[in-house]
């Protein structure tokens, strides 16, 4: 049986083991950005290149598009230039490879034509969210694509590249020219299977021409794209058969799913571990090439399982390496269960692709501070008194004590986690409890002195004479103005999780743009009761980025939920709840309502900072206390605070 830790050779590259963390975008700096930008980009992939991980993707690198002068793309991917023309392209990326190299690791270009939605081989849509009507490429821009492609993997290959993966999935032209959903084309490069994997074959072949010396190419290519008209496991089949025989690449990475829906390629919580390694395996069977097996896999033992069962020969982890860098040193030094846990909130997704913020981690504020180096112990000590143990509290107070702090940690209740313990409680937050548990262990190996069952007042807190305070009191349930919401069958979304009696018959109102209210919702329904979710927003949760949002939405639809967009609550009146529509005002009513849940977010519950204002020489407030937002707002605010407490 064949391990994780077993070494394997694929095409030039040896390695000492099987998980690889693939290409993946983000707000790592860049590697053509201003200088801290470059720095920032080298040390998040050398920082976990030296913990182990030896075949790390670096970030997937734009091929030019063949546009008309002056057309502006959008999209993800929208560079008319591509970045192998970027002056300095070559020079950067191999001081970048030259730091991989000396770290012991290997470097990856991954080439992508997602196009930012111009360019596609017909004039067709790919999915059900994105309708810009593409331009379908004619011969010969599809013969300079080609060689574009040529050239610029052997700028690549000047830049010390090691491997070359080309990106045929995922929205990408290339993929597009392989769907039968996508590619409508009657001329050579449409109709068959084998017409429709011709610009894929020129492209690789054109690579191999144009690089003179021995490099490892690889193909990332869908299993199934999980989408009506597009292509499956038997195509799948054919195509990695094809390439094999021909003798022009090294290995196959495989994932499922499209770009957007259900499931995205970078699955939410609502899909299990290594859900689809088995359809892997299926398609591998068409191979002797290794595979790569990317989906959900959120930690060693599953990274372990895959291997065990043959599924894949190498499996890739991304989340879980932003969360921990060294989650496979400590799995070799048998202390796996020290491995801070990515809990798949997806921040590191919505923060780029919502609220275009700095790439972030939820549960590891040092992510995209590699450059920066650990936090420095102090040289003088101080007293740190924190008040709340949720996320921005255990956080504030465990960086404390790293630093060499004498942390005392107040909570009012007989746990850790504030309302992320309640959040946890919902069937896909389970995950939640795991980093709770995790920050509990922390702060006992630091010594962190812990008192459950504290109320603190300002007397309290006065009394203890600490050199800094630090207010993490979290938020209380937000209600909405409406009328009737004093009835019994009325309740909030922390009622629910703690376990109040629910009718069969739920409307959930949502006015939270976090996806507390679906979390709830699906809870629910998962649960067997009849859910209506009430939203005022075109989208039921503006915060939940696209590709998580379809897993979410699509396991509520097959549970009977229903959404009812562009509403307000306005009373509840009995069995009877009473809207309107938030654009045009308009009155209707749903009927015959056994529950009306109220998921209408948080404010603040700051008021011990305000009678503390003024009294303590050093006071913080952070977290809820502050302002509800994302658990990745709380321990970035946390991290924040404690570097500057020297």
């Amino acid at each position: 049986m064949t391990d994780l830790f077993d070494p394997i050779t694929v095409g030039t590259i040896s390695l000492d083991h099987r998980m690889v963390m693939p290409p993946h975008s983000g707000g790592r700096g860049a590697l053509l950005g201003r200088d801290v930008q470059f720095e920032r980009f080298c040390a998040y992939w050398v920082q976990r290149v030296e913990a182990g991980v030896q075949w790390v993707g670096g970030a997937p690198t734009f091929v030019r598009n063949p546009l008309v002068p002056g057309f502006e793309p959008t999209g993800v991917g929208a560079m008319a230039d591509g970045t192998f023309r970027q002056s300095g392209y070559v020079e950067r990326l191999a001081e970048y490879s030259r730091r991989l190299h000396t770290a012991g690791g290997w470097s990856t270009v991954q080439m992508v034509l997602q196009g930012g939605l111009p360019t596609a081989p017909s004039a067709t849509l790919s999915g059900h969210r994105d309708h810009q009507v593409p331009h379908a490429l004619d011969l010969d821009e599809m013969s300079w694509l080609v060689r574009e492609y040529g050239e610029s993997a052997a700028l690549a290959a000047d830049g010390d590249a090691d491997v070359i993966e080309l990106h045929a999935n995922h929205d990408d032209v290339l993929q597009w020219f392989l769907s039968p959903r996508t590619n409508r084309r009657t001329d050579a490069y449409g109709g068959s299977p084998e017409n429709r994997r011709r610009l894929l074959r020129e492209v690789v072949e054109a690579i191999r021409a144009r690089i003179a010396r021995p490099i490892t190419v690889g193909l990332r290519l869908c299993v199934d794209e999980m989408i009506e008209g597009g292509y499956g496991l038997e195509e799948c089949q054919q195509l990695l058969a094809a390439f094999t025989a021909e003798g022009t690449v090294d290995y196959f990475s495989l994932d499922v799913g499209n770009n957007w829906g259900a499931p995205s390629y970078v699955a939410p919580n609502t899909y299990g571990p290594a859900q689809w390694a088995a359809l892997c395996a299926e398609a591998g069977t068409a191979t002797d090439l290794p595979i790569l097996y990317a989906g959900r896999v959120g930690d060693v033992a599953t990274a372990r399982q895959v291997i065990a069962d043959g599924h894949a020969d190498l499996v890739g982890v991304v989340r879980a390496l932003i969360a921990e860098p060294r989650l496979l040193e400590l799995a070799k030094q048998g202390e796996e269960g020290n491995a801070r846990p990515c809990i798949g909130v997806q921040d590191c997704l919505s923060r780029r692709v919502v609220e275009h913020l700095p790439f972030a981690c939820a549960v590891n504020p040092h992510v995209g501070r590699e450059h920066e180096g650990p936090l420095p112990r102090v040289e003088q000590a101080r007293s740190i008194l924190v008040i709340g143990g949720g996320p921005a509290g255990t956080e504030v107070a465990a960086l404390a004590a790293e630093r060499g702090h004498r942390v005392q940690l107040w909570e009012r209740d007989d746990h850790l986690g504030g309302q992320l313990a309640v959040a946890a409680r919902a069937r896909m937050n389970a995950p939640y409890a795991d980093w709770i548990g995790w920050q509990a262990r922390r702060l006992d190996a630091l010594g962190v002195e812990v008192r459950f069952g504290v109320d603190a007042d300002e007397t309290a807190v006065l009394e203890e004479g600490t050199d800094v305070v630090v207010v993490a009191t979290g938020a209380s349930p937000r209600l909405p103005d409406a009328d009737g919401l004093d009835q019994p069958h009325v309740l909030t979304a922390v009622d629910v999780l703690q376990g109040a009696g629910v009718g069969h018959r739920v409307v959930v109102i949502a006015e939270d743009d976090r996806p507390v209210p679906l979390a709830v919702a699906d809870h629910l329904a998962g649960a067997g009761h009849a859910v209506t979710v009430v939203h005022g927003s075109p989208d039921p949760s503006p915060l939940t980025n696209k590709y998580t949002i379809g897993g979410i939405l699509a396991r509520l639809d097959a549970e009977g939920g229903r959404l009812v967009p562009h509403a307000r609550l306005v009373a509840v009146d009995g069995p009877t709840v009473h809207l309107a529509n938030v654009y045009s005002g308009r009155p209707f009513q749903l009927d015959d309502v056994n529950t009306v849940v109220l998921a209408c977010g948080a404010v603040p519950r700051a008021g011990l900072h305000t009678a503390l204002r003024g009294r303590v020489s050093s006071l913080h407030l952070l977290g809820d206390a502050f302002a509800p937002r994302r658990l990745v707002a709380a321990t970035r605010q946390a991290f924040a605070l404690v570097a500057g407490l020297d």
